[in-house]
């Protein structure tokens, strides 16, 4: 009776570690630094976000991928009178893009996927400093439906100083996968 739970024990958790890491279930695969991290022979768990630069370049490959033409990253785009954004890629021939919300939490919340924005009440907000040092917020109520939202917050990934423990994280490689895809879906959306 022993090395039957063994056995079903040993195939329930080489089927949960071997199980792949998808947009559907990455969450599932956090480590809090306060519960479960028993697994982890690391010392030190670092959470870690995708930064502009990066999504910029990937958004930039997968929209040339996707046959679109005239892409810059980091251009100044126009929403209206009186109010511009950054867009980290830009299609000028198809005027679509993507901008960058720069703001994530502590710890990696599923809900957030839902969400268009996390700056409340804004679909889009920026902070803008002048060269006296003083600084503005840029508030956008509604963003045009040709610029969507990139959200830091949910791009995550999480490593330690031992490389072993990549097999129970969602890795740098995992996240840039998962951003891949959830790219090329909201591309497949964009008229060229």
């Amino acid at each position: 009776m022993k090395l039957v739970t063994l056995i079903i024990t040993l195939l329930f958790s080489t089927l949960c570690f071997s199980q792949k890491i998808t947009s559907d279930n990455y969450y599932d695969f956090y480590y809090d630094v306060y519960s479960n991290i028993e697994n982890l022979k690391g010392v030190r768990l670092v959470t870690a976000w995708l930064n502009k630069i990066e999504a910029s370049q990937i958004l930039v490959e997968e929209m040339k991928n996707a046959g679109f033409e005239s892409i810059d990253a980091f251009s100044i785009v126009k929403v209206s009178e009186n109010e511009y954004v950054l867009a980290i890629c830009f299609s000028e021939e198809s005027k679509i893009g993507f901008v960058y919300e720069s703001v994530h939490g502590g710890t990696p919340e599923k809900q957030n996927r839902k969400l268009k924005s996390l700056s409340k009440g804004y679909d889009y907000m920026e902070i803008i400093d002048d060269l006296n040092g003083d600084s503005y917020a840029v508030r956008i109520k509604v963003l045009p439906e040709n610029l969507q939202i990139i959200k830091e917050d949910i791009y995550w990934y999480q490593y330690t100083d031992n490389p072993d423990d990549d097999q129970y994280l969602v890795t740098k490689k995992d996240m840039i996968s998962i951003f891949r895809d959830d790219i090329k879906k909201q591309i497949s959306k964009f008229k060229k």
